[in-house]
């Protein structure tokens, strides 16, 4: 197993029972590769198993993005049959971040766009910094103008010659659990990037920090979860993503 600092696209750092994992790519925009999907899934694994850790919090390096998305160079090169295992690479990823038995917070600075916020939506919750973008722009890559973005202009390479083309990293189930339909529709339909405000008002994320005080509050946040009890943490977790209910505790 990789040292915490072996990573190429992701830096590990476990320190009083919080796992600081964060996006390293700051020169992309910690836009996500094959690599990057690689090493989550062995850092997923890792933390999973390591019964010092008690919380998870994922970031990304840089100032300017969280996230914004998959790596455009990967996307172009692929065939259609890679695009259809890209998909499933990156859905089976979320997955397990999101079945993690600790707690996932995704903290959110600067943009988280496309897979990069379907990727925070596999976090337990949300929290952002005050200058955070946000939105699931994909159905924007092959719009009319004005909409279509320059990245695109010559072609959206995501989109067939035939059929449609949608987000595929589980965005489009997580987004209206978290917010509801009509209001995922809406920023599914449009492409729109929003602030920080209307994704605190829509309940897209839990809280928005001063841009300032981002990592002074996320800090504090990290430290209170994982003061708690690492198994009452994953009980908690469990009853309430499974929809479960605790009729009879278990007899000490």
């Amino acid at each position: 197993m990789p040292d915490e600092n072996d990573y190429e696209t992701v830096d590990l750092r476990i320190e009083e029972r919080v796992a600081w994992l964060t996006l390293n790519r700051p020169e992309k925009l910690n836009a996500l590769t094959p690599t990057t999907m690689t090493e989550l899934r062995d850092i997923f694994t890792r933390v999973d198993d390591d019964e010092d850790v008690c919380v998870v919090v994922l970031r990304g390096a840089g100032e300017r993005a969280f996230c914004a998305g998959m790596d455009l160079a990967w996307s172009e090169k692929l065939t259609p049959r890679e695009r259809v295992e890209q998909g499933r690479l990156g859905e089976k990823t979320f997955a397990m971040m999101e079945r993690l038995s600790v707690p996932v917070i995704a903290a959110v600075h600067g943009y988280a766009v496309g897979g990069g916020l379907e990727l925070a939506l596999a976090a337990d919750f949300i929290v952002a910094s005050s200058n955070a973008k946000v939105g699931l722009v994909e159905i924007t890559l092959s719009a009319r103008p004005p909409y279509r973005p320059k990245m695109t202009e010559d072609g959206d390479p995501d989109q067939p010659e035939f059929g449609g083309s949608a987000p595929g990293w589980g965005g489009v189930k997580r987004l209206p659990e978290r917010i509801g339909k009509a209001r995922a529709k809406e920023l599914l339909f449009t492409g729109a990037r929003i602030d920080a405000d209307r994704a605190l008002r829509l309940g897209l994320v839990n809280d928005v920090y001063p841009e300032d005080e981002f990592d002074k509050r996320v800090g504090e946040l990290a430290e209170r979860i994982a003061a708690m009890n690492r198994y009452n943490l994953r009980l908690v977790k469990e009853l309430v993503t499974y929809g479960y209910d605790w009729i009879e505790p278990h007899p000490s």
